[in-house]
């Protein structure tokens, strides 16, 4: 027996050794492995108390030896019987003191915070361990060199009551009040008299702040009792010392954070309100130290937060916190700022416009402060002097903050009004112009400001917004200001839809940003366009002519993507007309990209790849266009011909160029389109030819498009196709269905699955979208075995949303199953594929499936077992689980699951439910077991 153990202790640290020290990734994860399966066993307990209690072993050994008992006490003490539980116990409290001693090897801190947690863990499933927090602090409270121990199990004690992984005990929530809500007194006892002993260490005194904090956050510490306490002047004497500083500001929060039922806290509250505005000199004392000055904000914002309700029961005494609040809002640190916007939030749904208080004379200091609150958001919005020695990533962050602050000038208006906070806003914009010399920073912020507050502002508001329109030609030509005022009309449009007075300059100014050299102007215009065409397409029908100018004569110099918005901006504009003119209008501004296309197309030589991109752009710009309008109803009979005449320039552009990527997939974004734009009756005529087109690119290229467009002829003719008469039809689509199946089969004789994983994708789409619309035609065919195992290969890919549509056509084909008319067909597709199909489902469902799916696996696995012989069932059963690591899934698990399946496939022993939960029993275990491989890793820094 011992020789057995010393080999099980050697394995470990072997692995370990391998873990921590192999450059080879293979092993480590071997190795990974391995330790992870070892954590299951029984044998684990022995040997890690072996490894944690010698101290010749190495860090790596005892601190995985500690991590894992704290682990099996979590997930496994049904294990040890109920009698060797004290033993256990005693075991764990002997090696905590070795753990603190001066001679303790290097890194025995974090070992003894591991079995800290061991000991909470244990002690919050075994009530018959009483005296839990007294029996410690007699144990381990005398001795200074064993308090830190002492201390670090009070906080392991209160963090452990939140863990959602702790199994809760059949007394439920006695054991935690006999253990933790009546030791808190106790605790604050203790902490109360170490933290007025003489020559105390700033790690002693910062653990004590860290067992105060965990037990307010576990909500157990009486605060009223913590309050009259040494404990509570001494958490606000930390704030002086710098090594004290942080942990006295975390504690001082959780304590306001705890105090915010302020009824019931009130006594409480009334001593620490005066504490925390005392400390608003030191915004001024430390100005130069932002570490400090976040610390003080926190302070300040928790307790604004918090005490909300102080606020309007006492808004004289509370308003010099918002003063401090206020006065971090304005220091000059943009990490530090954004921490007080939570403040203004909840202090403006206090004292909005809709609010009685907004009146109240009391409340006026309140109210005026958000006017100081916009000016000094404003100011923060000015781009640094230097902006363009910024790096990118600064300049993103600072995008990010401006965005945010964008919110807190809303909250500005929910106090002041919308009209008000523009008037101040465009007041900032006149002073600055006054200027002789402005610098363009001054403008930029307060249009900016003007765009964020855009979302409260009346659409009927004429008494600034006329005024801000009028603004706009006024403003100093700098690429940055343009940017800003375009985005002001960008914003509002639906403002400019009321009043288009205008509208002709805005959409002149808007255009003229396409002229500027500055990407970032162009793409504003281009945003502004759309939103100017789709807010205000009434009234810009009749600049339809200067639209159409503007895009064959300055759109030719647009990049593709302002370009295509600009396409957008005009389908907006097309859609208002009735059905005989927007054909009328849609044909005029795309027939030129056809043109376009079709000169390519028709050529007799190659075209070179500049060339072929500006198709593609035509192809694009098109789906533009057809994105939005999407349909024109009723279709003037005189259009249908025009599905033929586009079809035949992109099947002979397909002829020469299907193997070029970018134009397949243009191509095909424009026959789905189409597909929706026109009738089934303007499309018979293509039908063939689209089909027969797909097919053959598909077999010469392998592209999903031609499949994705192959589901979606499906998805319009399968309806026709069922009746009567359409038997051509139906053989017509399920013939194109054979063609890409067998493409597809020999696809995957050279690539796996995975490979191509777009391709499988689209190809479970097109089987799903045959098999719903044509399903009887499409079932009868003989390439169902094949559909069948592309679906399965497709299981194999890692998109979730790729996996959730093959157990979707899956379990479609398997309720399809239980159909009379089908049964004959699929059984035997079923039999075939039974061993992959439990293989791959069960692994699937142990590893990480999305949860979203698993409704469907129970319809799968069903089918599937009644396809086979019973015997054959559990043999395909029983090795789809021997091929699952132990680690992922415990043997034990998958021996209750073999069980559950005999006896769900003996005769009149339940239905489909109990093997839906035993399903549901066999994802739940390797989840937790994910979850301890998780803690593993995280805990060992392993892979």
């Amino acid at each position: 027996m011992a020789t057995s153990h010393q080999h099980s202790t050697a394995t470990v640290l072997q692995a370990l050794q391998t873990l921590y020290h192999d450059p080879d990734s293979a092993a480590k994860k071997r190795a990974n492995d391995w330790l992870e399966e070892f954590q299951h066993s029984i044998d684990a307990w022995q040997t890690c108390h072996t490894l944690l209690t010698s101290p010749e072993a190495p860090l790596e050994g005892r601190l995985f030896s500690a991590q894992t008992l704290r682990a099996k006490i979590l997930y496994d003490l049904s294990q040890v019987p109920r009698e060797s539980l004290p033993s256990l116990r005693d075991s764990l409290l002997d090696s905590l003191t070795p753990l603190t001693q001066p001679t303790a090897p290097a890194g025995s801190r974090a070992v003894l915070i591991q079995v800290t947690l061991a000991l909470a863990d244990l002690a919050l499933q075994m009530p018959e361990w009483t005296s839990v927090v007294q029996g410690m602090i007699e144990r381990f409270g005398q001795d200074p060199l064993t308090v830190y121990a002492l201390l670090r199990f009070l906080t392991s004690l209160a963090e452990e009551t939140m863990n959602p992984r702790l199994p809760i005990p059949p007394e439920g929530s006695d054991i935690y009040d006999t253990l933790v809500s009546n030791a808190a007194e106790s605790v604050v006892n203790v902490l109360s008299m170490y933290i007025q002993a003489e020559g105390l260490t700033a790690t002693i005194k910062t653990a004590i702040f860290e067992t105060m904090r965990a037990w307010l956050q576990a909500g157990e510490f009486p605060v009223s009792a913590v309050a009259q306490s040494p404990l509570f002047p001494a958490m606000f004497d930390a704030l002086e010392p710098d090594d004290l500083f942080d942990a006295a500001v975390d504690v001082i929060c959780d304590l306001i954070h705890e105090t915010q039922e302020i009824h019931d806290n009130m006594d409480v509250v009334q001593q620490i309100l005066p504490r925390v505005i005392a400390l608003r000199p030191k915004l001024d004392q430390y100005t130069d130290d932002p570490d400090r000055i976040r610390g003080y904000c926190r302070i300040f914002c928790e307790a604004g937060e918090c005490y909300r309700d102080l606020i309007k029961m006492h808004p004289r005494e509370a308003y010099p916190l918002v003063e401090a609040i206020m006065a971090c809002t304005d220091y000059n640190d943009l990490e530090i700022v954004p921490i007080t916007f939570q403040f203004w939030w909840i202090l403006a749904g206090i004292v909005n416009r809709q609010s009685h208080l907004n009146n109240d004379a009391n409340f006026a200091p309140y109210v005026q402060i958000f006017g100081q609150l916009q000016t000094t958001i404003i100011r923060h919005l000015h781009f640094p002097a230097d902006s363009e020695s910024q790096t990118a990533q600064e300049r993103d962050e600072f995008r990010t903050f401006r965005h945010r602050m964008g919110d807190t000038l809303k909250d500005c208006c929910q106090v002041l009004g919308a009209s008000a906070c523009l008037k101040k806003s465009y007041d900032l914009v006149i002073e600055a112009m006054a200027k002789p010399t402005p610098s363009w920073q001054e403008i930029e912020a307060p249009l900016f400001s003007m765009r964020s507050m855009g979302a409260e502002v009346d659409p009927d508001d004429d008494e600034v917004m006329p005024h801000i329109m009028d603004l706009l030609p006024k403003l100093p030509e700098h690429p940055r200001i343009r940017y800003a005022a375009i985005l002001v009309i960008s914003r509002y449009t639906q403002w400019i839809d009321r009043h288009p007075q205008n509208l002709a300059f805005q959409l002149g100014y808007v255009s003229a940003g396409f002229d500027m050299a500055e990407d970032e102007v162009s793409a504003a215009a281009a945003q502004a366009m759309k939103f100017l065409c789709q807010d205000c397409n009434r009234h810009l029908v009749p600049f339809l002519p200067q639209l159409h100018t503007f895009v064959t004569t300055v759109g030719q110099k647009l990049d593709q993507a302002d370009m295509v918005e600009v396409c957008e901006a005009i389908a907006y504009v097309i859609q208002t007309l009735p059905y005989a003119e927007a054909a009328q209008a849609l044909q005029t501004f795309t027939q030129p990209l056809i043109e376009r296309v079709a000169l390519v197309a028709n050529s007799a030589t190659e075209a070179p790849k500049p060339e072929l991109q500006k198709v593609a752009d035509a192809l694009e710009q098109l789906d533009a266009y057809l994105a939005v309008i999407r349909t024109i109803s009723p279709l003037p009979g005189s259009c249908f011909a025009t599905a033929a005449t586009v079809y035949s320039v992109l099947d002979t552009l397909l002829s020469k160029y299907a193997l070029r990527y970018y134009i397949s997939e243009r191509v095909g974004s424009i026959l789905r389109r189409g597909l929706t734009f026109f009738p089934e009756s303007a499309l018979e005529p293509v039908v063939q030819p689209v089909l027969e087109r797909m097919a053959t690119s598909f077999s010469q290229t392998g592209y999903a498009s031609y499949l994705w467009i192959t589901g979606k002829v499906a998805s319009k003719f399968g309806e026709t196709a069922q009746q009567p008469g359409h038997e051509a039809l139906a053989a017509l689509l399920v013939g194109a269905f054979e063609n890409v199946t067998a493409s597809l089969d020999k696809l995957l004789q050279v690539k796996s699955a995975v490979e191509i994983a777009d391709v499988m994708d689209d190809y479970v789409h097109c089987f799903m979208a045959y098999i719903t619309s044509l399903p009887v035609q499409t079932l009868s065919s003989g390439s169902i075995p094949q559909a069948v195992s592309h679906t399965l290969q497709t299981l194999l890919c890692p998109a979730r949303q790729t996996i959730l549509v093959s157990l979707d056509t899956l379990a479609l084909l398997a309720q399809r199953m239980q159909h009379a008319p089908f049964l004959a067909l699929l059984q035997p597709v079923f039999a075939q594929y039974a061993k992959l199909i439990l293989q791959l489902v069960l692994s699937g469902i142990v590893s990480g499936w999305p949860e979203e799916g698993f409704d469907q696996v129970p319809i799968i696995v069903q089918a599937t077992v009644v396809s086979v012989s019973p015997a054959d069932a559990e043999r395909y059963a029983a090795e789809a689980l021997d091929s699952i690591p132990g680690n992922t899934l415990p043997a034990a698990e998958k021996q209750k699951f073999a069980a559950e399946l005999h006896t769900y496939l003996t005769p009149g022993s339940g239905g489909q439910d109990k093997l839906k939960l035993a399903l549901v029993q066999l994802m739940r275990s390797a989840r937790r077991a994910r979850e301890r491989g998780r803690h593993t890793r995280t805990s060992l820094g392993g892979l």
